[in-house]
């Protein structure tokens, strides 16, 4: 259960959402504080909502046991979902949605002679320490994978105690983008911003590529496990 809830939670880490954001506190006044009250409130945010909906999924049985025939009925859903998210991805539709909205946003801009608004992860970003709280609880909501990590721990039965340490594992990793500069922000602070920027124009380059891979990989490992459960 937990190497199926930490590949889940390194797979949510390859997020240049999340990168862009790191890199808005970053370049703050106050980065460090920034991005502090960030990764807690979307921490708290998703440690909060994973207990929640694996307490209610256990004790109503949604997502079944391990043991439970709804068990290869749920991994083959996920796995389908997965898939056509790397699909999604893989053939560009992702990118263009966002190009379409861009547009949108840049005519009725135009349309109204004002510049066009930034987005909200930038307006949220650039107040004091306690917005950039809510936009770690607004800009985390939950995926497909994060689900599917949360129905390997239910499906699991394993204790309540052992289900919030697997719950936090799959956070502290899915975040570790912006856990992990936030812990070398106090030493090394240049050094990150840079390290940061060079990641965060890698990942721009490649993210189709790497996030339709982890996709399709992890949607097929589950839809060959729902088929061969059912069988």
């Amino acid at each position: 259960m937990i190497e199926n809830v930490a590949l889940l939670g390194l797979s949510c880490a390859l997020n240049p959402v999340l990168l862009a954001v790191v890199l808005l506190t970053l370049a703050s006044e106050h980065p460090k504080r920034m991005l502090g009250a960030y990764t807690a409130g979307a921490f708290t945010w998703s440690v909060g909502l994973g207990i929640g909906v694996v307490a209610v999924a256990t004790s109503a049985d949604v997502l079944g046991s391990s043991s439970s025939p709804s068990r290869p009925g749920a991994d083959l859903a996920f796995g389908v979902l997965l898939l056509a998210g790397a699909v999604w991805y893989a053939t560009g539709r992702a990118e263009q949605r966002k190009a379409r909205k861009a547009a949108v946003a840049q005519a009725e801009a135009a349309k109204d002679g004002k510049p066009p608004k930034p987005p909200l992860s930038e307006r949220l970003l650039s107040g004091p320490a306690p917005l950039a709280f809510f936009a770690g609880v607004v800009l985390n909501f939950p995926s497909v994978r994060y689900i599917a990590a949360m129905k390997e721990i239910v499906a699991a039965n394993v204790s309540e105690h052992e289900q919030i340490l697997a719950i936090l594992i799959f956070n502290l990793l899915m975040l570790s983008p912006a856990i992990v500069p936030l812990a070398f922000l106090s030493f090394r602070p240049e050094e990150t911003k840079a390290v940061l920027t060079r990641l965060d124009a890698w990942m721009r380059t490649h993210a189709r590529a790497l996030i339709s891979t982890v996709l399709g990989a992890l949607g097929l490992y589950l839809t060959i496990k729902g088929i061969v459960g059912l069988a």
